[in-house]
């Protein structure tokens, strides 16, 4: 009999203004951008659901009343929880999350509005339990990465001269919110907070993202999705 895994919340970031896709985004904000005729975060949050969350928090800034409309009717046929915080401020990642940490649950899943991923997020949860860390964060191979892995400890560790595979940040993280706590420095973006401070006193732990995102970043990110997006379960 398998075991029922009841995923966290889920954090969606969804307030940037999408400057690299230039006059794309000046009338209508990246995440709601069209992709085969639906707005691209219908599909993100079609494969959420499909992984199994069931409770969703929204961080929107930049012409955050469409993505408003577009949410009060995708979740009106659906049987799931919702809400919405304004960075009014337009204040980074780190700081928009850190105003309203204490209104969202202890533990969380984030990720940003703009990518979708061929990973099983239920067996990442496990791992993330098991690594009794309070932040693991999804790896991508990268040439020009600034990480590299502690495979002993399942941890991620800064990449040296003799590490021959390093890793960027892929956006994927599971986050106990203590590690905001007394901090009271103040960061632009979380990635900042997490591997220039956090990392540098704490266990930070990882699960490897295979493949590129399917994202909305640029262009030819917009031409990829489309041709790969319905590859996605």
């Amino acid at each position: 009999m398998k075991r029922k895994i009841n995923l966290p919340s889920c954090i969606i970031m969804a307030g940037g203004v999408g400057s690299r896709l230039g006059s794309i985004t000046k009338k209508i904000p990246k995440p709601i951008i069209r992709i085969h005729n639906k707005p691209y975060l219908e599909y993100l949050l079609n494969w959420l659901i499909s992984n199994g969350f069931k409770k969703f928090y929204f961080l929107l800034s930049y012409k955050n009343e469409k993505i408003k409309i577009f949410l009060a009717k995708f979740f009106l046929k659906k049987n799931l929880k919702y809400k919405i915080f304004l960075d009014k401020k337009r204040s980074g990642t780190f700081s928009a999350l850190k105003e309203h940490i204490q209104k969202v649950d202890r533990f969380f899943f984030y990720t940003n509005a703009d990518e979708i991923s061929k990973i099983k997020i239920k067996d990442l949860f496990l791992k993330f339990k098991k690594s009794k860390t309070k932040i693991m964060c999804g790896l991508l191979k990268s040439k020009k990465g600034k990480f590299a892995l502690d495979k002993s400890n399942q941890l991620i560790k800064y990449a040296s001269v003799g590490d021959k595979i390093t890793f960027k940040d892929c956006g994927y993280k599971f986050i106990d919110k203590q590690i905001f706590k007394n901090v009271k420095k103040r960061y632009n973006k979380l990635e900042e907070f997490i591997y220039f401070d956090y990392l540098k006193k704490n266990k930070v732990s990882y699960f490897l993202v295979k493949e590129k995102p399917l994202r909305i970043d640029t262009a030819l990110d917009i031409k990829r999705t489309k041709n790969e997006i319905f590859k996605i379960k």
